[in-house]
């Protein structure tokens, strides 16, 4: 699997980490990669489809889209796009740096692939609002650079994820603040840190809460048992990890803390009912 980084576009400030290109763009600049392969961002990616229907893939999984489907993609997930002609798109792609400059409670979640769906699907009315915002942006990012230019598409960014975290927000269930602190430094935690050898007491004693708090907030938000959260979003870190074949399975047991591959494969088996090494074979 290869890990994509933020593409540097001709004529434009590579310093500021934000950017919105079409597929014309995305062929134009893909080099050593087959976007049709699985591969693994190192930038977040909104993609909103203007025309055209089919499949895109997203951590193993298909979805369908047609005209206003909205596709949030978070740092580290795996897509690969299946190439549609008739496909026209906007890719609002933007590094975790530039977003974290921005970002307020209210958004911290509108990437939680592990809570909400990673897409929705907009009427016409909200797709056309959505759309001139973009243009707003587009029009920005083409103007001369100078010190405020970075400022002023942030500030146009974040009202642009408010918007769409209003249409995302009415699928999920809204926080409460002392909840949303919890939640909050607990996805934090798991994204940046979890492994195999890190269990629901090491969480809850981190937070300063007990087991069954923790457990019943996950289940509150997510539908899910602090375990069984931790342990899917494990299972995505070893599929996502057997796509790259510099790794062996030693490696990736090494990388997410496992004391010996059987062990991992005892885990993945479980849930998959497959071996990593059958799933590596039907995944290529």
């Amino acid at each position: 699997m290869i890990n994509i980084s933020l593409p540097k576009l001709k004529n434009t400030n590579n310093q500021i980490e934000f950017q919105i290109i079409d597929m014309e763009t995305l062929f134009e600049i893909k080099s050593n990669h087959d976007i049709e392969y699985p591969h693994r961002l190192e930038f977040n990616l909104i993609m909103i489809v203007i025309e055209g229907e089919g499949t895109h893939s997203i951590d193993f999984k298909s979805y369908d889209y047609k005209k206003g489907t909205i596709f949030f993609i978070k740092k580290h997930q795996v897509h690969n796009f299946i190439v549609n002609p008739n496909l026209k798109c906007y890719l609002l792609q933007f590094s975790d740096a530039f977003l974290n400059r921005l970002i307020k409670n209210s958004l911290f979640d509108i990437f939680d692939y592990m809570r909400s769906p990673v897409n929705i699907q907009l009427e016409k009315n909200s797709l056309d609002d959505i759309l001139r915002n973009i243009d707003i942006l587009n029009n920005q990012l083409k103007t001369k650079d100078d010190e405020f230019k970075e400022s002023i598409l942030q500030s146009l960014l974040q009202a642009f994820l408010l918007q769409l975290k209003r249409y995302k927000k009415r699928q999920t269930l809204s926080f409460k603040d002392k909840e949303q602190v919890i939640y909050q430094n607990f996805l934090n935690m798991v994204h940046n840190f979890h492994k195999y050898s890190i269990k629901v007491d090491d969480y809850s004693k981190k937070l300063e809460i007990s087991s069954r708090t923790l457990t019943n907030l996950l289940n509150k938000y997510t539908g899910k048992s602090t375990k069984t959260y931790l342990n899917e979003f494990l299972l995505l870190e070893i599929k996502r990890y057997l796509l790259d074949e510099s790794m062996t399975l030693q490696e990736i047991a090494d990388t997410l803390d496992f004391d010996e591959p059987t062990n991992l494969v005892k885990f993945f088996k479980k849930y998959e009912n497959t071996t990593p090494s059958e799933y590596k074979r039907k995944t290529k």
